[in-house]
C-alpha cells in the first residue's frame, strides 16, 4: 500500500503528524509512506524511519504530474486548506481528510462561547485514518536525536553527540523559546528577562535572528546563554531534548519539547489551548490569562494586540512560573 500524507505547514503542525506516521507505518502491512510539506517544515522529519520519502512542496503543475505517476492508494490530507485540496483533487486518488473545528474556533474568538470538542488535533488526525484501521498507540510525538551545537563556554559545556543519554551538558538548564510566528504569541523580551533573573538554573534562549535582535534590546542576567540566531532548527531541537524544563509560547518549540517528553510550561498569548494544540503527551502546565474578556482574540495570531495593551502576555503570573521551576513541587497555575 502506497500512501501520500499532505501537511504543507507549519513546523509544529508537521511535528504533530509524527504519531500518525508511526502508527500507519507499523500497523499497515507493506506500507510505503510519503509525506509532502514545505522544506523548512520537513527538516525535522529527515531521517525519520517511518517516512519512506520526504517530498518538498512547490505547488507546481509539474509536481502534481509527477505525483500522479506514483499511483497512490490513498492520499491522507492532514492540512485541509485550499492548497492541499487542490493537490488531492489533482491526484485523483481516494482521499482521507482531517476535519477542522474552525467554526468552534470562530465562536470562541468572537463570542467567547466554547463549543470546541476538547480533543487534541493529534486525536483528530487519527480520525482521518480510522478507515484504514489505524489506531493511536498513545506513545506521543517523536523526533530523531539531532546533534548538539559545538560549543565550549564557561557556563555550559556541550559536545558533538547524537545520543540523548548520558547528557553531555555539565548542569541542568531551562530552555526559553523566544520565537513564534506572530508577535501576539511571543513572550515579551522583558518578561523573558524577568524569568531568567528569577530562575536558579542555567537558562538557554533559542530562536532565530529576529529573536536575537529582540533579546539584545534588554539586559540579560549572567545565567543566560542566548543562542537565538546561533543554532540551526535541529540544534535548537537538540538543546530542548536535553533540557530540564521548556518555557514556550504557542509555537513549534512547544511541540518539539513534547516530542522529547520534556516538562513544558506553555505561556498562551492571543490563542488558547482549547483550540486543541497544547503540548501533547508530555507533562505540561498551561499558563492562560485570567479575567480578560478579549481573550482569546485570534485563531492563529496577529502582529499587534487589537486592544493595544497586550495584557494576555503582560499580566501572566511569571513569578509563579519561577517558583514552579525553582521548587519543582507546585505543578499548577
Amino acid at each position: 500500500m502506497k500512501i501520500l500524507v499532505i501537511r504543507l505547514s507549519s513546523i509544529g503542525d508537521v511535528v504533530l503528524t509524527t504519531p500518525v506516521l508511526r502508527c500507519m507505518k507499523r500497523q499497515l502491512q507493506d506500507c510505503e509512506l510519503h509525506i509532502i510539506t514545505k522544506r523548512i517544515c520537513g527538516e525535522l522529519l529527515e531521517g525519520n524511519p517511518n517516512v519512506d520519502r520526504l517530498i518538498e512542496y512547490d505547488g507546481s503543475d509539474e509536481q502534481e504530474g509527477m505525483l500522479r505517476k506514483e499511483h497512490y492508494d490513498y492520499v491522507v490530507d492532514l492540512h485541509n486548506n485550499h492548497r492541499s485540496r487542490r493537490l488531492r483533487r489533482a491526484l485523483r486518488r481516494r482521499a482521507l481528510v482531517y476535519r477542522k473545528e474552525n467554526f468552534g474556533k470562530f465562536m470562541l474568538v468572537l463570542t467567547k462561547l466554547d463549543i470546541m470538542s476538547g480533543r487534541h488535533v493529534v486525536d483528530r488526525y487519527f480520525d482521518a485514518v480510522e478507515h484504514l484501521g489505524v489506531e493511536n498507540d498513545n506513545h506521543g510525538l517523536e523526533l530523531q536525536n539531532f546533534e548538539l551545537p559545538k560549543l565550549e563556554l564557561p557556563n555550559l559545556k556541550l559536545q558533538n553527540n547524537k545520543s540523548p543519554s548520558p547528557c553531555p551538558i555539565d548542569r541542568q538548564y531551562v530552555v526559553i523559546a523566544c520565537g513564534a510566528q506572530h508577535e501576539t504569541k511571543r513572550i515579551p523580551p522583558e518578561k523573558i528577562a524577568l524569568l531568567a533573573r528569577g530562575i536558579k538554573k542555567q537558562v538557554v534562549l533559542v530562536g532565530d535572528k529576529n529573536d536575537r535582535q529582540r533579546m539584545e534590546s534588554i539586559t540579560l542576567s549572567d545565567n543566560v546563554l542566548n543562542l537565538c540566531g546561533e543554532t540551526t532548527l535541529r540544534e535548537s531541537a537538540a538543546m530542548i531534548a536535553h533540557s530540564d524544563y521548556v518555557i514556550t509560547p504557542d509555537s513549534a518549540m512547544m511541540h518539539v519539547a513534547a516530542a522529547y517528553h520534556r516538562k513544558v510550561i506553555a505561556v498562551w498569548g492571543c490563542t488558547s489551548p482549547r483550540f486543541g494544540f497544547w503540548a501533547y503527551g508530555t507533562e505540561r502546565i498551561d499558563c492562560t490569562p485570567q479575567g480578560l474578556h478579549c481573550w482569546p482574540c485570534r485563531r492563529m495570531g496577529i502582529e499587534k494586540c487589537p486592544k493595544g495593551h497586550f495584557d494576555c502576555m503582560m499580566k501572566q503570573d511569571y513569578e509563579k512560573i519561577i517558583k514552579i521551576i525553582n521548587d519543582e513541587k507546585d505543578s499548577t497555575i
